[in-house]
């Protein structure tokens, strides 16, 4: 069990954060109005720069929330999430005690918003999940939720996250029906694959945002970067020990080099190969002796090549945080940091995710942080959106 908890005050882009409370600097100075014009002048101001009001459905971790907090113009009026340890650090680090169970909500009783956020789960579309899509009946059809919320509330604008591959699940079919019921809403819908290490992120993560918008579209950013930023920039130099790989249970054996050095996409150095027993490895053997028989290819039953078996350069772009990875290299893969090979620990990986040094995950164990990790938004992509949000809203 661990804390990871740094109090203090930050000063970024001239907002001052001081715990729950962000005060705008441009707020800070009040005049009082001199002439009707001048009181006119700033009422239109104000007008202009309404509040927008927003919920913040699987929560998670808040990358939205985060990303949001950015401005001093966005209010989180409901959130929601069904693990009762992200509802507890949601509300440590924001303030909002989210609701339970989406199924569960009246819909009725939720306050007014103008922008709903969900970063719905993606198990049932994603290529590392069950694939299943709709017919998962616990989280494939979790969609229809979100429409019933809207349907009761008409929000002006809607921004859905998936994994990439909802885009192409079952022939398109699932993007199709998610693109036509909103359409038949009355909304206009746009969205892109983007890719986190394309708006600074040091992690390869590739993830569709779905805008749909009333009366007017919305233009989904470009990426902000060209040259990535790589894992090196995250690494804590100053760790030692706790989780490198155990060199009596594992094998390393260096991967051939066969491309040229790309630092915007992960390296691999190494593939990772437990230890055999001999009655386990005279079990292999056999097994390899009659599929080479058989015309096929005896090394497919060696063990490795998934992530979580595989060492990569934190002189490139670190791959995808994956909640449910295994092997040693578990959620986050394994780096050679200096001369250790370990995984990430928890402070690094906020940062592959965007989140703030002063992140709080109270009494949850290392794996529970880095499994809720997996599951996350990085706070990179939604925090280009907002000042374009806040045009459309004006």
């Amino acid at each position: 069990m661990f804390y990871f908890h740094c109090n203090r005050e930050k000063k970024q882009n001239n907002i001052y954060k001081y715990g729950k409370i962000i005060i705008s600097k441009m707020h800070k100075k009040r005049t009082l109005p001199v002439s009707c014009a001048m009181k006119n002048k700033r009422e239109k101001t104000v007008a202009a720069v309404s509040p927008i009001k927003y919920v913040d459905l699987f929560c998670g971790l808040g990358a939205f929330h985060q990303a949001f907090n950015s401005s001093a113009r966005f209010e989180c009026v409901m959130a929601c999430d069904i693990d009762e340890d992200i509802r507890k650090i949601y509300q440590a680090n924001y303030g909002v005690e989210p609701l339970s169970d989406i199924r569960e909500i009246n819909t009725a009783a939720i306050p007014d918003f103008d922008l709903l956020c969900a970063g719905f789960p993606c198990q049932p579309f994603s290529i590392a999940g069950n694939g299943q899509g709709f017919k998962d009946t616990t989280k494939g059809n979790l969609f229809y939720e979100i429409l019933r919320i809207i349907d009761t509330k008409s929000p002006n604008m809607c921004i859905l996250e998936n994994v990439k591959n909802l885009k192409t699940h079952d022939n398109q079919n699932t993007y199709k029906t998610i693109e036509s019921e909103l359409i038949k809403r009355g909304y206009i819908v746009t969205s892109e694959v983007l890719n986190a290490t394309d708006f600074g992120s040091p992690q390869a993560r590739q993830r569709i945002f779905i805008f749909a918008t009333k009366n007017k579209s919305f233009t989904i950013p470009k990426p902000t970067q060209v040259n990535s930023n790589v894992v090196s920039t995250i690494i804590d130099q100053w760790f030692v020990g706790g989780d490198n790989l155990n060199l009596l249970k594992y094998t390393v054996k260096e991967k051939q080099v066969t491309t040229l050095f790309n630092p915007n996409k992960p390296r691999v150095l190494c593939d990772v190969f437990p230890i055999l027993s001999s009655a386990k490895k005279q079990i292999l053997d056999a097994s390899k002796a009659k599929l080479k028989q058989l015309g096929g290819d005896p090394t497919t039953l060696d063990k490795g090549g998934r992530q979580g078996e595989r060492v990569y350069s934190i002189d490139a772009v670190g791959i995808t945080i994956c909640a449910s990875s295994g092997g040693p290299g578990a959620k986050t893969g394994l780096y050679k940091v200096g001369d250790c090979i370990r995984r990430l620990t928890v402070g690094e990986t906020l940062k592959m995710f965007g989140f703030p040094d002063n992140y709080q995950f109270l009494d949850v164990t290392l794996e529970k942080s880095l499994f809720y990790l997996g599951n996350s938004i990085v706070v990179n992509v939604p925090l280009t959106f907002v000042p374009f949000i806040e045009d459309w809203f004006n």
